[in-house]
């Protein structure tokens, strides 16, 4: 459901993300926990936004939900123009397979498939026939320097290969935001320095946005502005990350 508004902000500057008030528990009763406590956070087009506080605050929740992959309880949440509190489940999955792409610390590569096939899942997905599935996905491929790996499997690769093609799949599809968890922490320094240029550049896309959570503090200059949580809540946001070296809430 697209409202027809265009979102922006204060500042002009044009929302992929707007969310106000959002909560989401796990469990009930005495075994309740409050992961998200009425978060309000913003995601602007065609930057990098990182998460970042300690392990439990709430990060990889506030992610699963603005990707519709878990239900809240309260609050709105508008993304892209589309209000994810007022869709029905099976219009959440529609607006999923189209609009989200997935990089994930641990690459969740299928390991019996090919390179190519690989990429390939999201446009099959997405209803695309296999030859043209293919075709875009050894272009992905050869775009992110693995021309010529399109047959190879995952075992064969490298760790930094293989996050580019966890890179392909998630892009394969065009989708408008590409949300990664940790996508650095598996990786030496210098491939990770590789891997976020290559994000930071996805990312420029005027009308798409990535969002980053991360521990990892080498690559804090990569980002655009910073969210930081703690308890299930934002507690601030930083303009100017660049200038962050430590850790923070760590």
């Amino acid at each position: 459901m697209n409202n027809g508004a265009t979102n922006t902000n204060g500042n002009g500057y044009t929302l992929a993300v707007h969310v106000r008030g959002v909560t989401k528990t796990f469990g009930k009763g005495e075994a309740a926990v409050q992961a998200l406590k009425g978060v309000d956070f913003d995601v602007r087009q065609g930057e990098m936004l990182m998460i970042v506080g300690p392990s439990g605050c709430g990060k990889t929740t506030l992610l699963s939900v603005i990707a519709g992959t878990l239900e809240f309880e309260n609050g709105e949440i508008d993304v892209f123009n589309h209000s994810l509190h007022s869709l029905k489940p099976r219009e959440v999955t529609a607006f999923r397979k189209r609009t989200v792409g997935f990089i994930f610390q641990q690459f969740n590569l299928i390991p019996t498939l090919t390179l190519v096939e690989n990429v390939s899942v999201p446009l099959l997905i997405n209803g695309v026939g296999w030859r043209e599935a293919e075709e875009r996905s050894a272009a992905i491929l050869a775009k992110l320097g693995l021309a010529g790996r399109e047959r190879n499997t995952p075992a064969q690769l490298s760790g930094g290969q293989q996050q580019r093609v966890a890179i392909a799949r998630a892009l394969v599809h065009e989708p408008r935001m590409v949300i990664c968890d940790e996508p650095t922490s598996a990786l030496d320094k210098d491939t990770g320095q590789q891997i976020m240029e290559q994000l930071r550049d996805i990312a420029r896309h005027p009308e798409r946005c990535v969002i980053v959570v991360t521990h990892d503090n080498r690559v804090f200059k990569f980002a655009d502005r910073m969210t930081e949580m703690e308890d299930g809540r934002v507690q601030r946001v930083h303009e100017n990350p660049e200038r962050i070296s430590e850790p923070l809430n760590h």
